[in-house]
Order: structure tokens, then C-alpha cells, then sequence
């Protein structure tokens, strides 16, 4: 048991509240007064650490990295993508899997891959799926069992950018939502409208998003990777109709508010002149749901489904802290729903993760906002940025890239549905 005395936590407001907190694997007390331990707990021997006012902060939750493929076995590939994340406080990943030679198509497919990352992961780690369509009639019915038995959502991608995954046409991803209306199931939908477009551009995903809306009933659908102002507008507007979710990039983010220090990875037109300012008032207003790495070191010739080298979590999670809160203002509880809180939720793993609450995992960064951190980025640029992670917490334990690994395979448990997650960690 360990006790965090003087930890500041971030409020809805500018202010930070200063605690303590009781924890094992789970927090087990917060309060603003001195926690009196009860007697059970007294058995046990309590470490206690003063953290002198240093920020307490929700670890990092990444919502799909695509890190798994060909050359390496799942579990290198994960542990070494893993020692990035957790050197830059991201406790949590979501593996989506773009490029996977064995795809998770059955429930049978997932407990392999559980039991082969037994012992070798270093974050929790959770797990979208896929989809076999050439498995008529049943294909439906594994992506039930999977999501019954805990991954966070079903990939779909068109094109599809692996040849070991059939692609879908939009009449058979219509009747896959059919078949599993009544089910909360979460999907993702990368690609675009390759039925009407030759080749991928804004208005080409803009098209495929619009097919899957006309199609799928009231599941949540999440999109991974949105470049485009227009298309932002649109899914935001949709979203007071359709349970729909985007992730930013964090290159696009770094470019958009850096271009002079990050070059453009893939054409996004943040930069123009008319959308500059629209798109950081929705940074300013809360109206940009998370912030992804999107990591993968994975080469791919098809631009909608290129990554981020994984080294870019050992600082992607500073940088936004240094940046969007210390130089810009944006508010510091803002930036913890969009690397938080909210892919928490839509990965069905809130309050889980993703909260500072009693029950919820320990997991943690410390943070303070008074030091400065000199990184190289992932094209060999030194930056100095605002701010330090002094360490980081996994279900309770100080972990970091050296350390054994420590973390888990991570089943969803809740429901990722929007009007099931509406409170709050603030």
C-alpha cells in the first residue's frame, strides 16, 4: 500500500486541488484532509511519498497503434512499442493491427495472442479485432463472441491495407451491422469511398464516412485518422445525431502549431489560412475528442494508413503538456480528456482507466511544470520543452523502460457508448 501526500490534481477549472491519495492496484482513498488509515489497513505496511505539490495526473491511454506485423513475433513488437509508451507516461495502448500476418478473427485467434504476451507486455494493452468475411455465414457471430469476451471494437478498413484481411464490401459491412444491432459493439472505419473515388483524398474519406453513417444503426464508430478541417466539421456536427468519434494526429497537431520544427507527414490542410483559426478555437473549446500516435514502424505505400514511428510516445505526451497547456493556454483539463479520459471511454475501458476516482487502476504521471526536458524527436531534432515527467504508475507500481515488464492484457468491461459516459473524472 503507498500513500501520495501534497499531490496536485487538475479541476475543471485553472485551479489545481491539492490530496492525497491511498493506493494499491487501485486507489482506495482521495481527500483534501490527512487519510485515517482503518484498521486493516494499518496490517499493512504503508509507503508513504510526498510529492511537495508535483501535478498528479491520469496515465496516457492510446487508442489504436498498429504495431504488430510481419518481422517481428507480436510480443517483441509490443514490448519494444511498449518501453516507448511508458518512458512518455502513455500506461495504456489499444493494438489495432493494420498489418498483422494473424489477424484476431476469432475469440480463439485472441486467446493465442493472450497467452503468447503473457509476461511481455510493459502497458496494459487491449485489443480491436477484425473481420473475416470470407468465414460465411459466421463471420458475424465471431465478431460477437469477441466483443462479448472483451476486445475494445471491430477494425474496418477499405481499402484494406493487409493482404491476410479480405476486404469488405459497403452492402456486407451494412449487413455485418445488421446482423449485431442490438449489441453496444464499437467499430473503427479507416479508408475511404473506393467505390466512387480512385484514389484517397479528403472529399474520398469524407464519401466512406458518410456510407458507413448511412449503414451502421446505433453503434459507436470510431475513425482513427482525420487530416482534414472540413471533415472535423462534419463529424462534429453529425455527432449530436450518430454515437461517432475522431482521433487527431499528433504530427498533424505538431505541424499545425510547429510547422517550422515538424515537417508534414501526409497532406492535411490544418495550415490554411481560413482553418488555422477555426481549428484552435475547437482545441481552445474542447471539440477535438483525442490526440492518437497512431505508432507504427511499419512501412506502408497507401497514405491513409501510414504511422508514427513509435519512439514519438517517449515525448508526445510532454509535448502536449509543454505546448497546449504551458505555452498556449489551453486548459490543462482539456488536454487530459483528449489523452485520457476520452480514449478511455470510447474503448470501454472507463472508469477503469482514465480516472482519477476510488476503484479506478493507479496508474499515474507525475508531472512538474517547472522544470524542462531536452528530447530528440524522431527525425533527430533536439527540443527543449516545459515541463518533466518525473515518473510513472502502472496499477500502483513505479514503472519505466528498464523495469520488468508489468503490464497486462486488458479486457473491456464497460459499455463505450456515449450516453453511458457522461460523468467526469474532473
Amino acid at each position: 500500500m503507498k500513500l501520495f501526500i501534497n499531490a496536485s490534481l487538475p479541476t475543471s477549472s485553472s485551479a489545481l486541488k491539492r490530496v492525497n491519495i491511498l493506493f494499491d492496484e487501485e486507489i482506495k482513498k482521495i481527500s483534501v484532509d490527512e487519510i485515517i488509515l482503518e484498521e486493516e489497513e494499518l496490517e499493512e505496511e504503508v509507503e508513504t511519498i510526498d510529492l511537495r505539490g508535483r501535478i498528479l495526473l491520469p496515465g496516457a491511454i492510446e487508442i489504436h497503434n498498429h504495431i504488430v506485423g510481419e518481422d517481428k513475433s507480436p510480443e517483441d513488437a509490443l514490448a519494444e512499442a511498449g518501453r516507448h509508451a511508458i518512458k512518455g507516461g502513455w500506461t495504456t495502448m489499444a493494438e489495432m493491427s493494420y498489418f498483422s500476418k494473424e489477424p484476431i478473427f476469432t475469440l480463439s485467434d485472441l486467446r493465442k495472442l493472450s497467452k503468447k504476451l503473457k509476461g511481455k507486455l510493459y502497458t496494459d494493452t487491449a485489443f480491436w479485432a477484425h473481420v473475416d468475411v470470407t468465414d460465411y455465414p459466421y463471420y458475424a457471430e465471431s465478431a460477437q463472441e469477441l466483443w462479448a469476451k472483451g476486445v475494445v471494437g471491430i477494425s474496418l478498413t477499405k481499402p484494406t491495407p493487409n493482404p491476410n484481411i479480405e476486404e469488405m464490401s459497403f452492402d456486407e459491412i451494412m449487413d455485418l451491422f445488421m446482423d449485431i444491432y442490438e449489441s453496444d459493439t464499437t467499430f473503427s472505419f479507416q479508408g475511404w469511398d473506393t467505390d466512387n473515388h480512385k484514389e484517397y483524398s479528403f472529399e474520398a474519406q469524407e464519401n466512406g464516412i458518410k456510407k458507413i453513417l448511412r449503414r451502421m444503426q446505433e453503434n459507436p464508430i470510431h475513425i482513427p485518422r482525420v487530416s482534414s478541417y472540413p471533415n472535423i466539421d462534419f463529424i462534429n456536427g453529425i455527432s449530436r445525431r450518430s454515437d461517432i468519434s475522431f482521433g487527431m494526429d499528433i504530427s498533424d497537431l505538431m505541424h499545425f502549431l510547429q510547422p517550422d520544427k515538424f515537417p508534414i507527414r501526409w497532406r492535411s490542410d490544418f495550415n490554411d489560412i481560413e482553418h488555422f483559426p477555426l481549428l484552435f478555437e475547437l482545441l481552445k473549446k474542447n471539440r477535438i475528442y483525442l490526440i492518437s500516435n497512431n505508432a507504427s514502424n511499419i512501412e506502408c505505400n497507401q497514405e491513409v494508413y501510414i504511422g508514427n514511428p513509435a519512439e514519438i510516445m517517449q515525448y508526445s505526451y510532454l509535448w502536449i503538456l509543454s505546448e497546449l497547456w504551458k505555452e498556449r493556454k489551453i486548459p490543462l483539463s482539456t488536454c487530459v480528456k483528449m489523452t485520457s479520459e476520452n480514449p478511455a471511454k470510447r474503448l470501454g475501458l472507463y472508469p477503469q482507466k482514465g480516472r482519477i476516482s476510488v476503484g479506478s487502476d493507479a496508474d499515474f504521471v507525475i508531472y512538474d511544470p517547472n522544470e524542462t526536458t531536452a528530447v530528440t524527436d524522431i527525425y533527430g531534432n533536439e527540443l527543449t520543452l516545459t515541463g518533466a515527467i518525473e515518473s510513472v504508475w502502472l496499477r500502483g507500481n513505479k514503472v519505466d523502460s528498464d523495469t520488468p515488464p508489468a503490464g497486462k492484457f486488458l479486457e473491456r468491461h464497460t459499455s463505450p457508448k456515449r450516453r453511458y459516459n457522461k460523468r467526469s473524472w474532473m
